[in-house]
């Protein structure tokens, strides 16, 4: 951000971090959320998150960084990198998270944003997206064959910096989040593949994972409703499991920033999401696999979390 006429020392100094250029290690969420809002105002571009993601340090994604170059391929980089994306520690954690799909001669990044980032909505979306592109550079060690990008936001002022980052069609004002490539590329060997390295940096990337994790109760949580979506276990249930009473499952369910009922129905929509992609598969038949007794009463939730449709959604997707 030095380069965007910020001062860097002031700015670690008021939120007291040290010296943000050699910042590697994680900060809390709330700190790393007010420090971004600081830099957005103070460096007056509001495509500082495009900035960002572009210009990620490696080295802020440790070991994992590693083991997505080390694997055979972007399709196996891919799950890698999926498999652990909150590794990295994003300010946004759980709010947003990214998906992929083979469409057959398309690949499909799809990004979902869970509940409201407020005013770093915008930054960290196109933070993601732009960071897609700039790890898939050192993954593949050449460009991303970008096809397309949408996006579920009005376009933005600083629209010419996506030609720039991406070059190619942008859709703005769309159902979903989406960035779909050339999937010509998902199976070609990877420059720096490496089966022994592969094996020692996905070791690590589990045993940080685990430590990451461990504790999180909306982890947990997420954990024992997505191994039963369609009749999820009562927040009374999840506390037995997690031996404590409900009230202090949901005290420290809302410390995290999450409701159950929000967490559940965030859990389900990516399903439906993703069932909506096949085509084949009846929007009744995803309604009863997801808990809904009728058409109606999923077509009605559906509608509330994403303000179309399973229907229009599906004929926007595909």
């Amino acid at each position: 951000m030095a380069d965007q006429g910020v001062d860097t020392s002031a700015l670690a100094k008021q939120h007291e971090l040290s010296k943000l250029e050699d910042l590697i290690g994680s900060i809390k969420g709330s700190k790393h959320r007010a420090l971004l809002l600081d830099a957005l105002h103070l460096t007056h571009n509001p495509g500082l998150g495009l900035d960002l993601g572009l210009h990620r340090s490696l080295a802020t994604y440790d070991q994992l960084a590693y083991l997505m170059m080390s694997s055979p391929t972007l399709r196996r980089a891919i799950e890698q990198g999926l498999r652990y994306q909150n590794y990295p520690g994003r300010f946004s954690g759980d709010a947003i998270i990214t998906d992929f799909r083979d469409l057959g001669d398309q690949g499909c990044f799809d990004v979902i944003v869970r509940h409201d980032l407020g005013e770093l909505r915008l930054l960290a979306v196109e933070e993601l997206l732009s960071n897609i592109v700039a790890t898939s550079r050192w993954v593949l060690g050449k460009p991303l064959p970008i096809t397309q990008l949408r996006c579920d936001y009005a376009m933005p002022g600083h629209v010419e910096k996506y030609k720039t980052v991406f070059d190619c069609p942008v859709k703005f004002d769309t159902s979903s989040i989406q960035l779909f490539f050339n999937a010509s590329v998902l199976d070609e060997p990877l420059p720096h593949a490496s089966p022994q390295s592969s094996r020692l940096y996905a070791s690590l990337c589990k045993e940080k994972s685990i430590a990451r994790t461990k504790g999180t109760v909306s982890a947990q949580i997420s954990q024992l409703i997505e191994g039963s979506p369609a009749s999820s276990p009562s927040m009374a249930d999840i506390a037995n499991l997690l031996h404590c009473s409900p009230r202090t499952l949901r005290r420290k369910l809302q410390a995290e920033g999450w409701q159950y009922q929000q967490l559940a129905d965030s859990i389900r929509m990516n399903r439906a999401r993703k069932a909506l992609a096949d085509p084949l598969k009846p929007i009744t038949e995803i309604a009863i696999s997801l808990g809904y007794s009728d058409h109606s009463g999923f077509v009605r939730a559906f509608k509330k979390w994403t303000g179309v449709s399973p229907s229009e959604f599906r004929k926007k997707t595909l």
